[in-house]
């Protein structure tokens, strides 16, 4: 009697404990980046440099300052100016404390903003277990057909035996999917069918082996069993799209991570800038750093949607989801955040503008400083 020890993949039930370990892992470890990597000497020496760049900028600001405390006589701008420099001086101190503190937080608020979308229910289906449901089907395909790729090659009643266990682990598999994931019931049709095709081929395979024709099993070509293994493992050009795909996806998750990263750990030249510009490169900043927040945002809510259809359409093939989650979500996301941020930029100069001359008319003093030098 053989019993093979492991059928091509082993822990054939912990397929979505380990694909879901795997993402909480991914995700531990950028949250680890973030809380180092401005408590590193590579920060401190982008302070350090932007420092430099703050000084020579802190010379102009001084001149600009002047020209509008004397020559333009504008002095509501020049204390406003004078307040940023405060206000941009306390962001760069200490090795940038203050700034790598407010930086962490701006991270915080997009990343717990994307997990909460992924908690919103849509339809009655929670829009995290609709992604994992949507993703492990095709997951489990694959097992199934890596293990049933070590039967094909064996003839007779050896065969027969190493599909009745492929059969008993895709019905382990099944189990605890659905005990982890009920929804995942919905897309079970293609890997049911996979099963019907194994019993049927254990079936007629069992009949051919007690009639005497063993050789048979997999030597002849209409015979059931070498057609059912055939046509289910040969499939292998399928199986590198899906691990193409998987791997395009993971590429641009975490490539978002290192954006936002890289972007958060430049934020000390942005406040150098600002001395010059009167703030405009800190806004700037801010709304690329926002877009790419809302990028990963908008990555989420495309995705979840699509596996919330896949789920409640009960489809029978999740590769286009795959497609939607690894090429034409990351091209959308990416759309919707470039018009967001040019929005977003937009409506802080506008708002700052307002905020400033509403400020500016409650100003009696400045008003009647004016007002005798008028005279």
């Amino acid at each position: 009697m053989f019993t093979p020890s492991l059928l091509a993949v082993e822990g054939a039930s912990q397929i979505l404990d380990e694909g879901l370990q795997t993402s909480t892992k991914v995700a531990e470890a950028w949250n680890r980046h973030w809380l180092t990597a401005f408590d590193s000497p590579l920060f401190t020496t982008i302070v350090y440099y932007s420092g430099l760049f703050a000084a020579g900028a802190l010379v102009l600001f001084m001149l600009q300052f002047i020209k509008r405390m004397v020559d333009e006589e504008d002095y509501a701008a020049a204390l406003k100016s004078l307040v940023l420099a405060f206000i941009l001086c306390g962001l760069l101190a200490n090795n940038g404390f203050v700034l790598a503190g407010s930086v962490r937080t701006l991270r915080g608020v997009v990343h717990n903003l994307s997990n909460r979308v992924l908690e919103v229910t849509l339809l009655d289906t929670r829009i995290r277990d609709a992604i994992t449901a949507s993703a492990t089907q095709g997951a489990i395909i694959s097992e199934i057909r890596a293990q049933l790729s070590q039967c094909y090659g064996m003839v007779g009643q050896k065969q027969i035996t190493c599909l009745e266990e492929a059969n008993k682990q895709v019905e382990q598999t099944i189990g605890a999917v659905q005990t982890e994931l009920p929804i995942i019931a919905n897309l079970l049709g293609p890997i049911r069918a996979v099963q019907r095709g194994i019993q049927g081929a254990i079936e007629v395979g069992g009949a051919q082996v007690q009639g005497g024709d063993v050789g048979s099993v997999v030597t002849a070509p209409g015979f059931a069993v070498a057609g059912f293994l055939g046509g289910f493992v040969g499939s292998a050009a399928q199986e590198t799209v899906r691990i193409v795909l998987w791997g395009f996806q993971w590429g641009f998750t975490n490539l978002l991570e290192i954006s936002m990263l890289l972007t958060g750990l430049i934020s000390p030249f942005a406040v150098a800038g600002a001395f010059m510009f009167d703030g405009k490169s800190l806004w700037t900043w801010l709304t690329g750093f926002f877009a790419m927040g809302l990028a990963k945002v908008s990555y989420n809510i495309i995705v979840g949607l699509a596996a919330v259809v896949v789920v409640n359409a009960e489809a029978t093939d999740t590769m286009g989801f795959l497609v939607i989650m690894a090429i034409l979500a990351p091209a959308l996301a990416l759309a919707l955040a470039a018009g967001g941020g040019m929005a977003i930029f937009h409506v802080i100069n506008t708002g700052m503008a307002r905020a400033i001359g509403t400020l500016s008319s409650f100003s009696p003093a400045i008003g009647g400083a004016k007002a005798v030098r008028g005279r």
